[in-house]
Formats: structure tokens, sequence, C-alpha cells
């Protein structure tokens, strides 16, 4: 199991091991988010954390976009098993409106909420660690 302030850099994010079962994933700039991509990250949270789920912080650079396909993936039954509840940090209105047609259109199962900053982000996320023994 990785340990708080442990970095996996992947092609497309960086995946952050934070306090208490979560995982910061940044998406780097100026990226085209693909199927590919967002199954590298599932595959290697998998890989770290046994099979455990993790409470993931979202946070996407300047300049890049997710495709639908990879929208449609993220949301599914499969990004379940590895995924509990996610907080979007959102940084500018264009990826609002895109973080809103993830939520409201591939409707993900599992909690998801939106945020303006990492801390609101973070304690949210803190309050969803029943999730992980469900």
């Amino acid at each position: 199991m990785a340990l708080p302030g442990n970095v996996f850099d992947l092609p497309a994010c960086t995946l952050t091991f934070l306090e208490g079962d979560v995982v910061h994933v940044y998406f780097k700039e100026e990226r085209s988010v693909q199927v590919s991509d967002v199954e590298a990250m599932f595959h290697a949270l998998g890989e770290v954390r046994h099979g455990r789920r993790v409470l993931l912080m979202v946070s996407i650079g300047d300049g890049t976009s997710m495709s639908n396909e990879a929208r449609a993936f993220a949301s599914s039954a499969f990004s379940d098993r590895y995924t509990a509840a996610d907080a979007i940090i959102i940084r500018d209105l264009g990826h609002q409106l895109a973080a809103n047609v993830f939520v409201r259109h591939h409707r993900p199962a599992r909690p998801i909420r939106l945020f303006d900053d990492r801390e609101s982000a973070l304690e949210w996320l803190l309050t969803q660690q029943h999730l992980l023994t469900a």
C-alpha cells in the first residue's frame, strides 16, 4: 500500500497519495485524455492499493480535456471498483461545464461533488471514508 506523500507519475497524470485513503489525480497540462489514460490510472491505483478503493480528488491542468469516451469509462461500473467517491476541483467556467457533463450525463453511481478549492474537496472526501468499507 502506498504511504501518504507517495507520488506516481504516469504519462497523462500524476497520482499523489494523501491522508485517509485519498488520492489526488492531476491530469497534466495540454493533454487530450483518452480511455487508455484513464485505464492506466485505474491500473496503477489497483496495483498500489492491492484492490482497495480510494477517495479520488481530481484536478485538471490548463489546456487539458477528456474525451467523451474517457468520461464515460471514468463513470462506468468498472471505475467503481477503484473509486468510492470523487471530488472534482473546478478551475474555470469551461471546466465546470465539462465536469457537469460528467456528473449529469454519465451519472456515475458513486458520490461526486464539485469544489472550488483543494481544501474543501479534501474535507468532503474525508467524510466519505465510510464508503470504503461498503
